[in-house]
């Protein structure tokens, strides 16, 4: 089939042979995702309750009858096309409402299979459906009942779901039955079950068609009657935004370089976009979303990771997500993991508060140009108030002193507040997670979270240590407090002296397992090494990491726990070869920053495997979490 990426003159188009889909969001938190064939539970329509955080899933596919050989996938960015012989599906997924434009270029008719539940409850039994029309819409009632067959208790309700579905011919016909669908992703990422039963609910005739979806019956019908009766107007809306988007100065920068490829700069605008529609953004309930379809929560470490990044785009989210995570700060100085259900919500959380420093520094740094900018502006001024005896000049110049003032008394105000939450966050870690100087980790703190033959990373960390150096180094910057500079000069001599063998860091104390952690602690400390050191540290880690297709193992190829192929979701492989393009695009960053041309094959062969994984590869548009090593 052809994939396509649609920006006018920097359109792209390739032929491939994979079952790849797409992913749309309302940046509400709802999603939908469809593959040439359905292949994975987490594909379909989903709704994300906002007040629970609970994510349910509605529809499992459409299907046009009779024609569902896809030949073409475009991606719009804002919306999706599908060509199936000469029928073209259009997908649509407004931004804050959760509903789903589905358009035909002719009459058609459509299958709507359903598979109505929480999104990673699997159970069969105690699913009800009920189809009937009002005001104008077709209702889809679900409820969720407990059943003796799979649990203690008999028809106990647990949920409902409404789906209001409305067309241009309203016609339909009531199928109603079950089929079993084989999904061959979750086979293969060993994340059963495999089969399921999903219902096939109706046949429905016409060329546009809108799904809405709530717990609440008159909600959903208000929303798909409001959304079926300005489809124009509303997807105008969406093509404005992404217009707007593609203005941002730091797409424009590359966009608008000659030296960089096509495929790079689409797969750029790409990652830009992906990174917009995983924040959430209302009065009440704001994050981002670690990743979909799995990590539909607001996780600590992913979002400070991200940060800098967003705040490119939403500069309003990125400050209250940066303000939000300094009053989490406990009383033991860190961060909850993250918000939401998962059952990784009870593990510590080792370096996220290092993260958050990392981006109150470079906030902070932004504050001090913009009081050098400030500064320069008042002795303008001054001057202009000393040579001018108009009367209007001295008003206008009295009006802006105002507003100078006002500004300086806002940072002065933002300053006094980062250093509250921050020397809190110390204090808290010199207490309860520091010991002989180091700071220390139980089991699954890092962002390495998962245990394999007791392979789990407690103790004393490299990158631990580099974040806490970050730490010092910040406070005494905005302090001016010496045993900032104490604390930073003894802990730095120790790490150098305990993990640095003058070939490589260690992993952690006394474990020289050669890990990309290296590139985590160069980004958050450069100062512990010397760009020599640096260069022989990359050189020796390299020679033990790399993948010659463009990423960085997991840990050392030579280990014994290396382990080569992705074993899903059984996690032997996931910090044990797994290659995270994440971290792949860090270690880019740091060998450009030790060494750009010692280390550009390595940077190059990085951006062109991201590139090509982001543009052809499984969910067309958005980046992988990792791929097999």
């Amino acid at each position: 089939m052809e994939i396509s990426h649609s920006l006018g003159i920097l359109s792209l188009n390739r032929n491939i042979d994979e079952n790849v889909g797409f992913l749309l969001t309302n940046k509400k938190g709802s999603y939908c995702s469809f593959y040439n064939a359905p292949s994975s539970r987490y594909q379909g329509l989903f709704y994300f309750d906002e007040k629970t955080m609970d994510m349910y899933k509605f529809i499992e596919n459409i299907e046009v009858v009779n024609n569902n050989n896809i030949s073409m996938l475009k991606n719009g960015f804002y919306f999706i096309e599908r060509r199936k012989e000469e029928v073209i599906e259009t997908f649509t997924m407004p931004s804050g409402f959760n509903s789903l434009i589905y358009e035909l270029n002719s009459n058609n008719e459509i299958s709507l299979f359903l598979d109505c539940k929480a999104s990673t409850d699997n159970r069969e039994w105690g699913r009800h459906y009920d189809i009937f029309e009002e005001k104008g819409c077709i209702i889809v009632k679900f409820t969720k009942k407990t059943d003796r067959r799979e649990e203690s208790s008999d028809s106990v309700e647990e949920f409902i779901l409404y789906l209001a579905i409305k067309s241009d011919k309203n016609a339909y016909s009531k199928i109603d039955r079950w089929i079993e669908r084989h999904y061959s992703y979750d086979k293969e990422r060993k994340s059963p079950p495999y089969e399921r039963y999903v219902y096939d609910a109706l046949g429905l005739g016409g060329t546009k068609f809108v799904f809405s979806m709530s717990k609440n019956k008159n909600d959903a019908i208000k929303e798909c009657e409001y959304i079926f009766n300005n489809i124009h107007e509303i997807k105008n809306k969406e093509k404005e935004n992404f217009l707007n988007l593609l203005k941002n100065e730091s797409i424009k920068k590359i966009s608008g370089n000659g030296k960089i490829s096509r495929e790079i700069k689409i797969a750029y605008i790409n990652a830009f976009n992906s990174l917009n529609n995983l924040a959430l953004v209302n009065k009440d309930n704001y994050g981002i979303f670690a990743g979909l379809p799995w990590f539909f929560q607001f996780w600590a470490r992913d979002a400070l990771i991200s940060l800098k990044a967003l705040s490119k785009i939403d500069v309003d989210l990125a400050k209250r997500l940066l303000f939000g995570y300094l009053n989490d700060i406990n009383n033991e100085g860190r961060l909850p993991n993250l918000m939401g259900k998962h059952e990784s919500f009870k593990l510590g959380n080792a370096d996220a508060h290092g993260w958050l420093f990392l981006r109150c520094k470079e906030a902070i740094e932004k504050i001090n140009k913009n009081k050098d900018i400030i500064n320069s502006i008042k002795k303008s001024m001054n001057l202009i108030k000393q040579n001018s005896k108009l009367a209007k000049i001295k008003d206008s110049l009295k009006k802006y002193n105002l507003i100078m003032h006002k500004k300086e008394n806002e940072y002065h105000k933002t300053l006094y507040e980062m250093e509250s939450s921050l020397e809190k966050s110390i204090n808290g870690l010199l207490k309860h997670h520091t010991k002989a100087g180091f700071e220390v980790n139980d089991k699954l703190e890092t962002w390495m979270d998962t245990e394999f033959e007791n392979d789990s990373r407690s103790g004393i960390r490299l990158e631990i240590q580099a974040l806490r150096l970050s730490m010092y180094k910040l406070m005494f910057e905005i302090t001016q407090n010496q045993k900032y500079k104490v604390f930073e000069n003894i802990l730095k001599m120790k790490v150098k002296d305990k993990f640095w063998n003058e070939k490589i860091l260690a992993d952690g104390l006394n474990d020289f397992t050669i890990r990309p952690n290296i590139f985590i602690a160069a980004y958050a400390y450069p100062e512990l090494l010397t760009y020599k050191e640096w260069e022989a540290c990359f050189e020796n880690a390299l020679k033990k990491l790399w993948l010659d297709w463009g990423g960085l193992s997991t840990i050392d190829k030579n280990n014994p726990l290396f382990t080569e192929a992705s074993t899903g979701e059984d996690t032997k492989s996931y910090h044990r070869g797994d290659s995270w393009f994440w971290i792949n695009n860090m270690g880019a960053l740091t060998l450009n920053h030790i060494n750009k041309n010692k280390f550009k094959k390595q940077i190059q062969k990085i951006i062109e495997a991201s590139t090509e994984e982001i543009l052809w590869k499984g969910c067309v548009g958005c980046h992988a979490e990792l791929s097999s090593a």
